[in-house]
């Protein structure tokens, strides 16, 4: 893999032969030993799910339902023969769709790694992880061992050389949210920019109903100041306002 920069370092990934054949012995040992400890199998966790209310017929029927709407809303869209006002509500029609078929199957991903399958795949994605990544100046590893890199898993450099690692190991498209249907037609109209945050004619911050916003997303009233989303100034403070007899 070519160089890619996280943060003010560069590192690159080199993934060996052998140590995807040890990958592999890390995987099988995890397995067992999360069937060991009471783990289920991928292929009992539906009807697990489904005893424990997480999921049941209400729920798969609602998935079904919105992959069905998901495909029509994107064919619409990428079809175009409309105004862009109207391109402009049905993608954020599919943004919000796509928000809420994201949120039904949260809990459901959640569930599924805690599989003995997915503890096991877990491990070997972190096994791979900590003898792949290499410091480009230095040549060397970045993590000492598997242990290292877990231990140090939730730092802000760990977890984003876990994002560019997952998208290496398992071919993610690194720009998948900015390619999707909506994102695009939304950019190519200058109705967000390029970090996909909403934008107005001249190139300001705004929310999706066309308030003012700032750079740290704060709502303004005319004269630049934030206010809340009720449009009342932010720096009211009840220990200091005034109060009459």
């Amino acid at each position: 893999m070519e160089r890619f920069e996280v943060g003010d370092k560069s590192y690159f990934i080199r993934m060996d032969a052998s140590v995807v054949t040890e990958a592999k012995k890390v995987h099988n040992k995890a397995f067992r030993e999360a069937l060991e400890a009471g783990a289920l199998l991928r292929k009992a966790l539906m009807s697990h799910m489904k005893e424990q209310g997480v999921w049941d017929e209400r729920k798969e029927a609602k998935y079904q339902e919105f992959i069905k709407e998901i495909n029509e809303l994107e064919y619409k869209l990428s079809a175009g023969k409309m105004k862009i006002g109207e391109g402009r509500e049905l993608a954020l029609k599919l943004a919000k769709v796509r928000g809420d078929f994201r949120d039904l199957i949260a809990e459901r991903n959640l569930m599924d790694a805690n599989t003995a399958e997915g503890q096991a795949d877990n491990v070997r994605f972190n096994f791979l992880l900590a003898k792949s990544i290499f410091d480009y100046d230095t040549q060397k590893l970045v993590y000492s061992s598997l242990e290292d890199y877990v231990e140090n898993g939730s730092t802000s450099v760990s977890m984003e050389l876990a994002g560019k690692f997952a998208n290496f190991l398992y071919g993610i498209d690194e720009d998948y949210d900015k390619n999707l249907v909506e994102n695009k037609f939304l950019r190519r109209f200058k109705i967000i920019d390029e970090e996909g945050r909403f934008i107005d004619k001249e190139g300001n911050f705004v929310d999706d109903e066309g308030n003012r916003l700032d750079a740290e997303g704060y709502r303004l009233d005319q004269n630049g100041d934030r206010v809340d989303v009720n449009g009342h100034p932010l720096n009211v403070d009840i220990d200091t306002a005034e109060f009459y007899d």
